[in-house]
């Protein structure tokens, strides 16, 4: 089974984790074209602390771990929202980030996590995507990272192991691709389904390359 870690901090937006969150958590094992009742990934949230986190618009939330008691994840996904700009961001969370930077199989961030992953030195010499609104924003404050506009996901396999999506609802695309990469397209199809998530098909969001996991 494949492990997930999200990320959790003060002032995240609720979609950014939740889209994700759900779509990973929900989807299962496919065999002869049907679900089964085995889950592909195990997912939980990782903060700071095991105290309530106050999210952007009104939620509260209690981790499941903290990056003291988290083991090594294969997937580290790293949301935004407000919080995510704050110039005093805990010491231990960049340290997290950039020790899970060399051991898990895939890091990732959905809309302004891209600047928690800048922060911690993790987008250097590597393509990302952001919200939209703030393209300009994380190229200015970050110039040795590649931002690229226009696209829901954006996967950089120069150094390894980065994805990137763009604003909110982005991140469930990034969590297509993420099934795509480790269940297959089949599965991610009828994930999409589940989800009543068309674009999957139109425009697919793209996998991972293979040459992204150790």
């Amino acid at each position: 089974m494949v492990t997930v870690d999200v990320l959790l901090y003060e002032g995240i937006d609720e979609l950014d984790f939740c889209g994700p969150f759900e779509v990973l958590a929900s989807c299962r094992k496919v065999m002869d074209g049907r679900w089964t009742d085995r889950p592909a990934f195990h997912v939980q949230s990782v903060a700071e602390y095991r105290s309530m986190i106050q999210c952007a618009h009104g939620m509260g939330i209690v981790p499941d771990k903290t990056f003291v008691n988290a083991p090594e994840a294969d997937i580290v996904i790293v949301p935004g929202g407000p919080g995510a700009r704050n110039e005093h961001l805990p010491t231990r969370m960049i340290e997290f980030l950039r020790r899970a930077d060399q051991t898990c199989d895939i890091i990732a961030s959905v809309c302004t996590g891209a600047f928690i992953l800048a922060r911690a030195g993790i987008t250097d010499g590597r393509r990302v995507t952001t919200h939209h609104s703030r393209i300009k924003d994380l190229q200015t404050m970050y110039p040795n990272t590649e931002v690229v506009s226009g696209q829901r996901v954006v996967a950089d396999n120069r150094k390894g192991h980065l994805i990137s999506s763009g604003g909110i609802s982005c991140g469930i695309d990034l969590a297509l691709a993420l099934i795509a990469h480790f269940e297959g397209k089949e599965t991610a199809l009828m994930a999409a389904d589940r989800l009543e998530w068309p674009r999957f098909h139109s425009a697919p969001a793209p996998s991972p390359s293979a040459a992204m996991v150790r």
